[in-house]
């Protein structure tokens, strides 16, 4: 097949033009002054010396760790590794629901029937967007129930009933729950201690969210994310 001179032009321009920019968000970076929840563009040399890392999420759910010395563009062909969190959490959806861990008990952790809910029946990590209302929620809902939260330091605490055959309870005043802390949630007597993350506004998809969720150790959450709605 023969192309005209101004289709031949307009080929090597498409096959000249540069990958579209990606923000990739920063899941975790050491030694280097970058934050969690920072954005870096996918099509500016990102420099890293010996011994610095970072760990990013891709638009797709992807996550891309870097290691030191590096002096590209995030990406694979960089060196870098990935692995495709959100992909492999749909995929293993069912398993992983069963070995995310155990509530207080022996039983393994309820499947959360939303993913912006924080499961009071065992400790561990919970994940929670700035600035939204922390609710919390228990498994069995029949029988009224006492909850109280305080931060680890036991500076305050909320204390508050939970209603008969309610699964979800919203804590709000005037000492709120936030990300990038630990609580100590008693439930009915018995205290567990709940690392809340903080999710960053940046992260633009479900799919960078169950990922970052997913690295944090919120596995119930991203498993909830992930699963298809039905």
């Amino acid at each position: 097949m023969r192309f005209s001179p101004a289709a031949l032009l307009l080929l090597g321009l498409v096959a000249a033009a540069p990958a579209s920019a990606e923000s990739l968000v920063v899941v975790e970076a050491r030694g280097i002054a970058l934050k969690p929840g920072a954005a870096v563009d996918s099509t500016k040399p990102l420099a890293l010396k010996p011994g610095q890392h970072v760990t990013l999420i891709s638009n797709s759910g992807a996550t891309l760790t870097l290691d030191g010395p590096y002096n590209q563009a995030p990406s694979l062909a960089g060196g870098g590794t990935a692995a495709n969190t959100f992909a492999a959490l749909v995929s293993e959806r069912g398993a992983r629901t069963a070995e995310v861990g155990t509530t207080r008990g022996t039983a393994p952790v309820a499947q959360l029937p939303d993913p912006w809910l924080i499961d009071v029946s065992h400790a561990g990590n919970a994940c929670l967007v700035d600035g939204q209302t922390a609710v919390f929620w228990r498994p069995a809902a029949q029988d009224a129930a006492t909850l109280a939260v305080m931060p680890d330091d036991r500076s305050w605490k909320i204390e508050t009933q939970w209603a008969a055959g309610l699964d979800r309870l919203a804590v709000s005043g005037e000492k709120l729950v936030h990300g990038e802390a630990t609580y100590f949630v008693d439930f009915n007597g018995t205290e567990a201690a709940i690392r809340v993350n903080a999710v960053p506004a940046d992260l633009s998809s479900d799919a960078m969210r169950a990922a970052w969720m997913a690295d944090k150790g919120c596995e119930a959450q991203a498993e909830a994310l992930a699963r298809p709605a039905k």
